[in-house]
């Protein structure tokens, strides 16, 4: 095979994956990433108590990224820092993998979302990330502060993280009330919030704490938390059901959330520009779900949307809806683009770390998210999302064959331009990097 320099956008999972891989066969690759660090959800979606997880995905992703035919651009946002049109053609790849994953929050499908001014209406990965990165010395994002009605609205795993963010943010707020010092997230998810009261000599009932109520427009059985796959035989169908139930009802009872099956958002209530209250249709079961036709208005002063991510919109990449348009099913081609191809959450807008299985039926791979009874796990996702993109490469490969290999002049020239953007950030190479972000957090 001639020797080509492939250009990618997105360093996690995904995309540090196919780096890695087609450096193997001996090419050249430039991934550009839009932040500091490549770790994508490892960093900003996985809510902070998943510690040794997140330590060995990134020392993962670091082992892939850091070798000499791989050139790391930090802190360069496509359609920003690099047009779609240089990078087709000043650049001028053998082929452009857009890995870049999903991260805007779907929009809450209710009237009127446009008119809150402030936290009353707040959005998954936003919220994540605060909590994520909050305690840092050096953070200076937004701060939210999670109110005593949380109302979550949602179904799959990362509502159910929500819900233990607002019960272990609640639970700290209680105990500084009361002089102490808060207990450290990974305690708190390992015990529960009623044993961390008792370690501290409380009782968790006299702290006040409010459960977060979870809404769901089906029921827990339905909930997304267990991969069935496709066309699931109806002993599968039942077993994982009854492990729906189990991991919900633990879950309940471990973090002091609640529940609330077959409420359907319709409208949201307002003061002014402040959501003080959801308006739930009401649906109910029937060979389908159906609606009853009666309402019922919760209050609260934080809604929390958590009904998954898409895509975030690139200047220059042409979007069918929420999603990018692409119009080649076996790679993911985009439309009206020489040589730029989607792969993962780029394609299916399934930000969420959980089944995506729609793209795993388009590049041939089963993409999901594995859980035990006891616990809600994401390493199968990770792991999943390198086998997606191995798939992917595959693919890719039969395409880059038929193209002319990378002249000298015009690797020369990206090299050139790489060097410019590393010079621009005082960027030395991938570990000095990695370390020196790290050492300011």
């Amino acid at each position: 095979m001639g020797k080509f320099v492939v250009g990618i956008i997105g360093g996690a999972c995904a995309g540090s994956e196919i780096a890695s891989t087609l450096a193997d066969l001996g090419m050249e690759v430039v991934v550009f990433e839009q932040n500091p660090l490549p770790y994508g959800k490892i960093e900003d979606g996985l809510p902070r108590w998943h510690r040794k997880l997140q330590a060995r995905e990134r020392k993962n992703i670091d082992s892939k990224l850091d070798r000499p035919e791989i050139h790391f651009v930090p802190s360069c946002k496509i359609g920003e820092s690099v047009s779609v049109e240089d990078l087709d053609k000043e650049w001028n790849f053998a082929m452009v993998v857009m890995a870049n994953g999903a991260w805007r929050d779907r929009a809450l499908r209710v009237p009127d979302t446009d008119r809150v001014t402030d936290d009353s209406l707040v959005y998954q990965n936003k919220l994540v990330y605060w909590f994520n990165h909050y305690h840092e010395r050096n953070f200076d994002g937004h701060r939210y502060t999670i109110p005593k009605d949380p109302v979550i609205i949602g179904g799959g795993l990362a509502s159910i993280d929500m819900a233990k963010i607002c019960q272990f943010e609640m639970f700290n707020a209680a105990v500084v009330e009361r002089g102490l010092e808060p207990v450290d997230v990974e305690t708190l998810e390992h015990r529960g919030v009623r044993k961390a009261a008792e370690n501290l000599g409380l009782d968790y009932d006299d702290l006040g704490i409010r459960p977060a109520r979870l809404f769901y427009r089906k029921r827990v059985i339905d909930m997304p938390l267990v991969p069935l796959g496709d066309a699931p035989d109806p002993v599968k169908v039942e077993k994982a059901k009854a492990i729906r139930q189990k991991i919900i009802k633990n879950s309940t009872t471990k973090y002091g959330f609640e529940v609330i099956e077959f409420h359907s958002p319709a409208s949201l209530r307002f003061e002014g520009n402040t959501v003080t209250g959801v308006t739930f249709d009401l649906c109910y079961w029937d060979d389908g779900f159906k609606k009853t036709g009666e309402q019922e208005t919760v209050d609260t002063s934080m809604v929390i949307s958590s009904i998954g991510s898409v895509p975030q919109p690139i200047e220059g990449i042409p979007m069918d809806g929420e999603l990018y348009q692409w119009d080649e099913t076996f790679t993911g081609a985009v439309t009206g683009l020489r040589n730029f191809y989607c792969v993962g959450n780029a394609i299916t807008g399934r930000g969420n770390i959980k089944d995506s299985a729609a793209n795993a039926r388009r590049l041939g791979a089963v993409v999901t998210a594995g859980i035990t009874e006891e616990e809600l796990i994401y390493e199968k996702w990770f792991r999943a999302q390198e086998e997606e993109a191995r798939e992917h490469v595959e693919k890719m490969i039969t395409f880059l064959q038929q193209m002319p290999d990378t002249s000298d002049a015009q690797r020369q020239k990206i090299q050139e331009l790489t060097q410019k953007h590393w010079e621009s950030i005082g960027y030395t190479g991938y570990a000095a990097w990695r370390d020196a972000i790290l050492a300011k957090r």
